[in-house]
């Protein structure tokens, strides 16, 4: 079942595109980098390889924040 309760959900969204798929999810709003590296490492255990790209969006409102591997 899915929340319909707005005000507890998470503004920080994560992207991640692997190999064989797509994955968003949410980060909870006292999450560090440390955190999403730890979580993007274990996701690197049930998908092909380490992501090849990474979108951030804090907040909102705001812009997202985009890292990619070279080369991929």
């Amino acid at each position: 079942m899915q929340s319909t309760y707005i005000a507890a959900m998470s503004d920080h969204q994560v992207s991640a595109l692997f190999a064989d798929r797509a994955l968003s999810f949410n980060l909870s709003n006292g999450a560090t980098f440390a955190d999403l590296a730890e979580r993007l490492s274990d996701m690197c255990e049930w998908h092909t390889g380490a992501p090849a790209a990474v979108s951030l969006k804090f907040g909102g409102d705001g812009p997202m924040i985009g890292a990619y591997q070279s080369g991929v």
